[in-house]
């Protein structure tokens, strides 16, 4: 916890959390984290700040990062996989899940189960390059400083049904709809559309973790 969060003896340091500020905070295997410490992220994911109190004091420090975590859908790393053997457990593999929750997985505004590559994947033609991508992502900010683009009356309706059959909660649709207009503004699209709002609705939690 003092690690990832701040803390310590001997006065209140700053934890991970904080020398990632206006950074990236890369989480790997992300259930072998303690819980409290996974849950104590939730408050500097929201408002940007880590509050550490002890007798002696408090103190307050900055933590406005960028979260990205790996995890695997069992503690083997089989499941998922068509080419491995899962030997894990109903039991094991919900243990290992519920050190994730439902409310930590609700912050992230991207997640995706990405496939063990294939022999021919890995020997494929080079992708496009890191370049090409920059160019179109500052692009895509220059749209998004003049203004987000208007959602249409189909994707409101999308939204609006989505948060009653996915579920979503306020905040899920809120980063739903933030992700919607990210990729609009990456399209050079005159207004958010339906198709929009459906792909940022396909980076919701998976259904393996949903659960």
């Amino acid at each position: 916890m003092a690690g990832l969060i701040g803390g310590g003896a001997g006065g209140p340091r700053p934890g991970e959390a904080s020398l990632a500020h206006r950074g990236v905070l890369f989480l790997d295997e992300l259930p072998e984290f303690q819980r409290p410490a996974l849950e104590a992220l939730r408050q500097p994911l929201e408002d940007g700040i880590v509050t550490v109190s002890r007798i002696s004091g408090r103190a307050v420090f900055p933590a406005r990062f960028e979260l990205v975590a790996a995890m695997n859908l069992c503690p083997c790393g089989g499941r998922g996989d068509t080419a491995a053997h899962c030997s894990c457990t109903p039991e094991r593999v919900h243990h290992y899940r519920q050190k994730v929750s439902r409310a930590l997985l609700d912050r992230f505004d991207l997640l995706l189960t990405v496939p063990r590559p294939r022999g021919h994947d890995l020997a494929g033609a080079a992708a496009e390059s890191s370049a090409a991508v920059r160019d179109r992502v500052l692009a895509a900010r220059a749209r998004l400083r003049e203004g987000t683009a208007p959602r249409s009356e189909a994707a409101d309706h999308l939204l609006t049904n989505a948060v009653e059959r996915i579920p979503l909660s306020g905040r899920g649709r809120a980063r739903v709809a933030r992700v919607a207009c990210s990729i609009a503004a990456l399209a050079a699209a005159a207004e958010v559309g339906s198709e929009h709002v459906a792909e940022a609705l396909s980076y919701r939690p998976p259904a393996e973790l949903a659960g």
